[in-house]
């Protein structure tokens, strides 16, 4: 074992040059200043005081006394403060008196002392006899000498303290025309010299001593640490004997079943060799597909890619990417496990992979994302086509321990010839091209194209501007009316917030709804517009508009709070609304969060009279079991049902409305149906007993007024129109 090596290794060689040391012990150095000032400091202080004191006692018969006593009192709380000051500085750990916060508090403290001092000389000295001239300047020089040479141990503090001691006073006084002023001033300045010429050396002495003192300390701290690195190097050596004996003797024992296992080794040669090139073989196929489902994997999807973006491109003939992401992937995987969502994931990527020709790319790249190469002579509109056909594969039912589960994806899609011929490129404007397919909702197919590369910074100026939105009253409350069926009448409308921004007019609530969430400003939201809603239903029920429930989005944040039950109930007491008037609404994706939380807060609201709502029914994956544990009483199916139904009764999307419609009533709830925009829609769910529909062809949300004028007319007539 080399020697050096083990020393460099643990111990720090000696400081012995001034800059080695200042640069090891630097802090601990100014330290040793610090408690040198402030252990220092008590005496001159005293000092301070008693010339102060004694000064104003010599005037105090030829002084107006309030003009001393300001004086005096002015000296006693400067004492008490620097005292104060140095009492804390001696609490402070060790550690944190190095900092120069204590430094800068001396400074300023002796500044202001010595300013104190000079202000007292040239308020009394002009005004006072000889003798007591004499006095007072004896006083005032003995405090300064004394302060002086307490500081010299940091020029910085003796200079901050001397000059505004000494350098004013003695100016102004050498401005008189009396000889004796004059003198004095003269002095001043003489023992203003002699006092930096004193300190100086002091200071020196001081800085020579600590670089002394850390100069044997490093000395110490080698000598210490050397003995240590020769114990344990002894102790290694010894070690490495006895090690050295154990393995000789282990070696004698190996060689001889070395020797025994020879045969059996040579025996267990071809099974070895079988199975290293087994396990070589599963190496690289783990290297380029995913474990779990089989697909190639990024790695294998990127090299293909390269591999194709390479050859000669044939006229008509386009390299897509498609980049899919699954919806909501990561609630799903916290509510039915990472077991369940597994196989989720396998039977997806099953379906993608066997609806693909076998020379199209099917990957996972990454929990929830899959993307698939295609290199096709087909038209874009054959290719979005595609797309929405693999899109409605993937949101199939999927049966999992015994429950039905729905999941939709958002995709992008990316083609070589946009990006310019580059993979790299090609990979990201399809991942853009998804991110804003997700932003406009689920199970949506979207193109990559060039606005796209700035929505980024855009959606960043959005969240920002957001952020001040509400406080400057740029957030609104729109209302959409809804048709009760039994009566024919407007008897509900969902308030809907809107952004009225004040350079882009009225934005989406898809571009800031989701910001929102993002960035937790959707609570404060949601308490605006239960506020707004609230208000303005208590305002129509007051203006003789009887009956009409309003219905408020709210979100599971919200609903996670310990005290929304209790804001709700302000709100209604604050605002005047019968609590029955109002209907809390709940996406249906987000109700398998925590069932029993759920159970307990809509419970809570029952009590309170407010009705409650199940939105986009349908949509998510939660089971319909859940329905019987939570206390609701409506059932709002979602719009992607709705939209298909042209009247004839056929399709899959009929046969889900109405067994929606069924089973709802079967269980006592509401049914209200949510996109409404054709006639034929309208009277197939009045055919089939839905009891309430919203959407355009009943009216798009619009401001409090204009739905107001509208019930007014509607109180006018017998029954209610459709728009």
């Amino acid at each position: 074992m080399d020697m050096n090596s083990v020393l460099s290794a643990n111990v720090v060689p000696p400081a012995i040059e001034p800059e080695s040391i200042r640069e090891r012990y630097g802090v601990q150095m100014e330290a040793a200043v610090n408690r040198r000032l402030y252990r220092a400091a008590p005496l001159p202080i005293i000092l301070m005081l008693s010339g102060g004191l004694g000064c104003v006692l010599l005037r105090w018969e030829q002084h107006s006394p309030s003009s001393l006593a300001w004086l005096a009192l002015w000296l006693g709380l400067l004492v008490g403060l620097s005292l104060w000051r140095i009492l804390a500085f001696f609490r402070a750990p060790a550690k944190r008196q190095a900092d120069p916060g204590w430094r800068f508090t001396f400074l300023v403290g002796a500044a202001v002392s010595g300013a104190t001092l000079t202000q007292t000389g040239i308020f009394l000295l002009p005004l006072a006899t000889p003798l007591q001239q004499a006095l007072i300047h004896g006083l005032l020089a003995a405090a300064t000498i004394c302060a002086s040479m307490a500081y010299a141990a940091s020029l910085g503090a003796f200079l901050a303290f001397a000059l505004p001691a000494l350098l004013p006073s003695s100016l102004y006084l050498l401005s008189f025309d009396s000889g004796e002023l004059q003198g004095w001033g003269s002095l001043g300045l003489i023992l203003l010299a002699a006092l930096v010429l004193s300190a100086w050396q002091i200071n020196r002495a001081t800085r020579r001593n600590l670089l002394q003192r850390y100069q044997n300390r490093s000395l110490l701290e080698f000598e210490k640490q050397s003995r240590w690195a020769a114990a344990r190097l002894n102790d290694e050596l010894a070690r490495e004997v006895q090690l050295r004996r154990r393995v000789e003797e282990e070696l004698r024992s190996a060689q001889k079943a070395l020797e025994e296992r020879v045969d059996e080794r040579t025996r267990a040669l071809t099974a070895s060799e079988r199975a290293r090139r087994e396990e070589k073989a599963l190496r690289r196929y783990l290297s380029s597909h995913d474990p779990m489902t089989g697909l190639a994997n990024r790695s294998l999807l990127l090299r293909r890619l390269k591999l194709l973006a390479s050859r000669p491109r044939v006229l008509g003939r386009e390299l897509v990417l498609m980049h899919f992401n699954l919806d909501r992937f990561k609630r799903l995987n916290e509510s039915l496990g990472h077991q369940l969502a597994d196989e989720i994931v396998r039977e997806l990527a099953r379906r993608l992979g066997g609806s693909l020709r076998r020379a199209d790319t099917v990957a996972r790249i990454a929990v929830d994302e899959f993307a698939v190469l295609l290199d096709t002579d087909k038209s874009l509109e054959e290719v979005e086509q595609l797309g929405r056909r693999l899109l409605t594969l993937l949101r199939h039912g999927v049966s999992v321990d015994e429950h039905e589960v729905v999941v939709s994806a958002s995709l992008g899609i990316g083609l070589l010839s946009a990006a310019g011929g580059d993979p790299a490129t090609l990979l990201c404007q399809a991942a853009m091209a998804m991110r804003h397919a997700k932003q406009l909702g689920c199970n949506t197919v979207q193109f990559y194209r060039d606005s796209l590369q700035s929505s980024g910074r855009e959606r960043l100026l959005l969240e920002a501007q957001l952020d001040k939105a509400l406080g400057r009253g740029e957030l609104e409350v729109f209302y959409q009316p809804k048709l009760n069926f039994a009566a024919n009448r407007l008897q509900g409308a969902e308030a809907l917030v809107r952004w009225r921004h004040p350079q882009r007019g009225l934005v989406s609530p898809a571009q800031f709804i989701p910001l929102a969430e993002e960035t937790g400003q959707i609570g404060a939201i949601g308490d605006f517009v239960l506020s707004e809603a609230c208000s303005q239903a208590s305002a129509w029920l007051q203006a003789g508009i009887a009956g009409l429930r309003v219905a408020v989005n709210v979100s599971m944040g919200q609903l996670r709070q310990d005290d929304f039950v209790e804001r709700v109930g302000a709100v209604l007491a604050r605002t005047g609304l019968p609590a029955h008037l109002l209907e809390l609404e709940l996406t249906e994706s987000q109700l398998s969060d925590d069932v029993e939380h759920l159970a307990r807060v809509f419970g809570a609201l029952r009590a309170l009279g407010v009705r409650l709502a199940i939105d986009d029914f349908g949509t998510g994956y939660s089971s319909l079991g859940y329905l019987k544990h939570l206390p609701v009483n409506v059932v709002k199916i979602d719009q992607t049902f709705i939209r298909s139904l042209d009247g004839s009764g056929r399709g899959g999307d009929a046969a889900i409305t109405r067994a929606i419609i069924v089973m709802a009533h079967s269980l006592g709830l509401e049914v209200v149906a949510e996109g409404v925009e054709e006639p034929a829609q309208l009277e197939f769910l009045r055919e089939h007993g839905c009891d309430e529909i919203q959407g355009y062809l009943i009216g798009r949300p619009v401001e409090a007024a204009i739905l107001t004028s509208r019930l007014h007319e509607q109180t006018a007539q017998p029954s209610c129109a459709v728009d």
